[in-house]
């Protein structure tokens, strides 16, 4: 009985020593897979909890246009972040920054309060309110430099140019085709903090810097731009149409040189605006042709060889087809007219015949090689394709109204496409804003390709279909775009609209279409208005503005007037009349390069103060009489004239009454000359003048012909 207490003392010792052990090899495994299973992740997670990245924005790419001006910048701005863990009292720092920030103070709050070891409260704050919050010293609250993408030039080329969001990704225009490149890549700085989360001064900080995108070069050229811009506003106050689309290309490799739409936007503060002023009708709408599609039949027509320069087609006022008949806009018929006549005229019974010599496998034919059928490729998003019956379901009649441009639709871009092939020799080409990409410091230029596609019509149909429009604008119906010495071709267009399935009688698409000089084209030009209220065909509404652009843009790139003999013999007479005094041009308002333009013209001097932008102040002002050689001091501002100012309203065309009316409605008056309709003014639509100027206007009888689409 003596050894039963030694025995359980051994035992209990045993099973102490056995526990001990056990628990030893426990924790020592438990160490084991912390050192050797999850060493990795938790040095991981204890790095995270001390070290935490800073996001650095790359800086948005630079985009100019072709001569090197800046359309958009990015701009160094403070964005606020907090570190939630570091932030003393989230109630009184959150009131704080909602005061400071207009935020809404729940919303602040509960970005405070998350379990995030970094979160954004404001970014790309103006300076102003960055230096408020700084002063404020809050304990958790951080800043970090981001870009801001701006516009310099506001609303200028919007549709081109698009829109960037917050985290400068591009939403629109270029700044979405060419993000990739734009965009570059963001960085970070990374920061180690103590145990209660301050900032360690002399710890690691390791910098990973970002890389700046790449510079964009656009074909877009901003004088040109903003002389069509300038027509657009004059076409929204006089027509009042739904909206208006002006395209400005080189015929001969696809650049375009301007492209604006109204209603427009700025792309500084895009989201002030409704989303449908920020759609680009050029790219991503279509319409009825109408009269402008006539030169794409005339040259399928030529090229197929169904028709030659010397036949002719009767024109009785209507032509019967099936069972239907198709009437011509001129009730009492053309009468007999060849080819280039039937052009001239707009003849709607002549294109039936011509449409229906080359039939409905010919005519679908064209339209496919002419890349009527298919988007043109161009460098901006949402572009949409043309609209065509199927080949199998077309019958005479069809082909009958689809032969002068009616029932089919196409984009702006895809006609101009089909008009450029028909003047630069037969070649397609592919309508583009991009010219080249650069490196971040502009130094290594990267052209971009866009090739010329194949010839589709020979050179021989392409100058004489172009010789036939030349005299559109010479003596048919395009006469408002004549102006001597240019060299101009083109067509009009006046298509009625399709509305719930039905053909309207009262809303119309006005159109115009040519180009420049007329044997060797540099600059084509299509303006379409769609709905315009009051006069609504081509020769009317469109032919004005381009006559216009062109005679603005051939002064700009200097492109030389040649004249014909009958020309020249009444531009020499005309000289020897000429005053000893000339009207001072008014140029306020205008864009430098087009005021100097328009004062060489007149045959003045020109001195400028003040460096690159708009005209602010002129002195003699506008319509003054002054000797031939007067310098002509100019006052320029960047951004735009510096006083309130008015832009004179195009009245052409118009009775006295609408005349007067337009006139009173731009603050301006009315000084008459002649009686009948409208046919010339001084100073010409789209001057920017201060308000009472008086507009001198020459009124003459109307022609005994109504105007033809």
């Amino acid at each position: 009985m003596a050894t039963q207490p030694g025995i359980g003392l051994r035992r209990r010792v045993f099973f102490l020593l056995a526990f001990c052990v056990v628990f030893s090899l426990v924790l020592v495994g438990r160490l084991a897979h912390l050192q050797f299973v999850r060493g990795a992740e938790l040095r991981e997670k204890a790095f995270n909890v001390r070290v935490r990245p800073v996001p650095i924005e790359a800086r948005r790419g630079v985009i100019y246009d072709r001569m090197g001006r800046e359309l958009a910048v990015s701009v160094n701005v403070d964005s606020i972040f907090a570190v939630p863990s570091e932030v003393d009292d989230p109630p009184a720092t959150a009131q704080r920054l909602a005061e400071a920030l207009d935020l809404d103070y729940e919303w602040v709050l509960g970005r405070l309060i998350m379990n995030e070891s970094f979160v954004w409260i404001s970014r790309k704050v103006s300076d102003e309110v960055s230096q408020v919050v700084k002063m404020m010293g809050l304990s958790g609250i951080g800043f970090t430099q981001e870009s801001r993408r701006v516009y310099p030039k506001g609303s200028l080329a919007a549709h081109v140019l698009g829109f960037a969001g917050i985290d400068s990704q591009g939403l629109g225009g270029v700044e979405y085709s060419y993000d990739r490149q734009l965009r570059g890549t963001p960085g970070s700085i990374v920061i180690e903090y103590d145990a209660i989360g301050h900032q360690i001064p002399q710890a690691m900080h390791r910098y990973f810097p970002p890389t700046d995108g790449q510079v964009l070069v656009l074909t877009i050229d901003e004088v040109i731009q903003s002389m069509v811009e300038r027509e657009l506003d004059q076409i929204m106050l006089t027509n009042q149409p739904k909206h208006a689309t002006i395209l400005v290309m080189d015929p001969d490799n696809g650049e375009i040189l301007a492209l604006g739409c109204r209603p427009s936007f700025d792309p500084n503060h895009f989201a002030d605006y409704p989303e449908a002023s920020w759609r680009n009708f050029a790219v991503s709408d279509t319409y009825h042709p109408g009269s402008t599609f006539k030169p794409v039949t005339a040259a399928a027509a030529v090229e197929a060889g169904v028709v030659s320069w010397d036949d002719h087609f009767a024109c009785g006022g209507s032509i019967g087809v099936e069972d239907r008949r198709v009437n011509c806009h001129r009730r009492g018929g053309h009468g007999s007219l060849d080819l280039t006549g039937v052009i001239e005229y707009s003849c709607n019974v002549g294109f039936v015949q011509i449409g229906l010599r080359l039939g409905i496998p010919g005519f679908y034919e064209y339209w496919h090689a002419l890349g009527l059928d298919s988007a043109t490729g161009i460098d901006l998003p949402g572009e949409a394709v043309s609209l065509l019956m199927p080949e199998k379901d077309c019958r005479p009649i069809d082909l009958a109204v689809m032969s002068f441009g009616q029932t089919l639709t196409v984009t702006p871009l895809e006609l101009a496409r089909a008009m450029a092939a028909i003047c630069n020799g037969g070649y397609l080409v592919t309508p583009h804003v991009g010219k080249e990409l650069r490196s971040p410091d502009g130094k290594v230029a990267a052209p971009l390709e866009w090739p010329r596609g194949q010839q589709v019509l020979s050179t021989e149909t392409s100058r004489e279909v172009s010789r036939a429009m030349e005299a559109v604008v010479r003596i048919g119906t395009g006469k408002a775009a004549y102006m001597p010495g240019y060299r101009l071709a083109g067509k009009t267009g006046t298509s009625q609209k399709t509305v719930g399935g039905v053909v309207s009688s009262s809303a119309f698409v006005s159109s115009f279409c040519g180009f420049g000089p007329a044997e060797d084209p540099e600059v084509l030009i299509l303006v379409v208005v769609d709905e315009p209220q009051g006069a609504y065909y081509g020769s009317q509404v469109a032919a004005p503005p381009f006559g216009r652009l062109m005679r603005d843009i051939y002064r700009y790139l200097e492109i030389p007037l040649v004249y014909s003999a009958e020309e020249e013999e009444e531009r020499v007479e005309r000289e020897s009349r000429a005053p000893s005094e000339v009207t001072v041009p008014g140029v306020i308002g205008r864009p430098l390069g087009e005021a100097l333009a328009l004062l060489q013209e007149a045959g003045l001097r020109a001195e400028v103060s003040g460096g690159d932008g708009d005209v602010a102040a002129q002195t003699p002002g506008p319509n003054a009489s002054v000797p031939p050689g007067t310098l002509v001091l100019l006052e320029v501002v960047p951004g735009g004239p510096s006083r309130d100012l008015v832009v004179v309203p195009d009245v052409t065309g118009r009775s006295m009454a609408e005349a007067a009316l337009l006139l009173e409605k731009a603050g301006l008056l009315l000084t008459v000359e002649g009686s009948g309709m409208a046919a010339a003014q001084n100073p010409t639509a789209g001057t920017a003048v201060a308000p009472g100027t008086a507009v001198r206007v020459v009124f003459e009888p109307p022609a005994s012909e109504g105007a033809p689409p």
